[in-house]
């Protein structure tokens, strides 16, 4: 959650990224997008995933805690 939390860069700012791999269709769709749009494959892909990301965590967490009280004898 402490991503969640982190503010993002000021203008001029460079954001901390990694490498990843991804499919090629991914890859040649998200150029095509940015070179339309004139903005960064790292700003469209992190714009587009960090919603998503943010919400399949919150899911995955809930599942632990469920399994988690399940186990300890609380079941719900």
């Amino acid at each position: 959650m402490a991503a969640l939390l982190e503010q993002t860069p000021m203008a001029g700012d460079k954001p901390r990224t990694l490498s990843v791999k991804l499919e090629m269709d991914v890859v040649e769709s998200a150029r095509i997008v940015t070179a339309y749009r004139d903005e960064s494959m790292t700003e469209l892909l992190s714009a587009i995933l960090r919603p998503v990301l943010a919400q399949m965590e919150q899911e995955e967490m809930a599942k632990r805690m469920k399994a988690t009280r399940k186990t300890k004898g609380n079941p719900e």
